[in-house]
């Protein structure tokens, strides 16, 4: 729960009961590379906070294609929001990229801690709108870029993710096929 409180720290007051009661409704899981922490048609409602290593949420097709949604790092939260939100099972899959270990806090754990804590709350909200800023930029960017601008943009913001996601997931990512994603890679190189 270090990671939890050192993330918390400067944004909110951590008093000794909110320690407490954080303490109480935080499952903390290792999880091996390739473990899957959610499947798809699950109807989990988990808040996932990542303190080491990587995961990522993808939605697979019925042809077995896979999309990847997201990526987290150190100190990024990820999850299932359509499950999260609404009454409806899980589209998406999460599952560790690298060995990792994480911080899992239920929906109605978290529910209880805001009513208890307004301060969790106001953070809440605004991680969430950090969260869907980040997710219209990544749309316009997937509508409007072009296979190499949208590599580009995506080492220009995460050039850490390069060096541990393997790069059929980058492609997927970006939604591009692996063979562009190479030839992308290539031309780079020789510039």
């Amino acid at each position: 729960m270090t990671e939890l409180l050192a993330y918390f720290n400067g944004k909110i007051t951590i008093s000794d009961k909110i320690k407490e009661k954080l303490n109480e409704i935080i499952i903390e899981k290792k999880l091996v590379k390739g473990e899957k922490i959610l499947l798809d048609n699950s109807i989990k409602k988990e808040h996932i906070f990542v303190t080491n290593g990587c995961l990522r949420s993808f939605y697979k097709t019925e042809d077995g294609k896979e999309h990847t949604i997201q990526f987290a790092i150190k100190n990024w939260w990820i999850s299932d929001y359509m499950t999260l939100y609404t009454n409806n099972t899980s589209v998406v899959s999460i599952e560790s990229v690298t060995q990792s270990k994480v911080l899992i806090i239920e929906k109605k754990s978290i529910e209880k801690l805001h009513k208890m804590y307004p301060e969790f709350e106001t953070l809440q909200r605004k991680n969430f709108e950090k969260r869907i800023a980040a997710l219209q930029y990544r749309i316009l960017s997937l509508l409007t870029l072009s296979a190499e601008k949208k590599y580009n943009q995506f080492i220009k913001d995460y050039a850490e993710f390069e060096k541990i996601i393997p790069n059929y997931q980058i492609a997927s990512y970006l939604g591009i096929t692996p063979q562009s994603l190479s030839r992308i890679r290539k031309k780079r190189i020789k510039n």
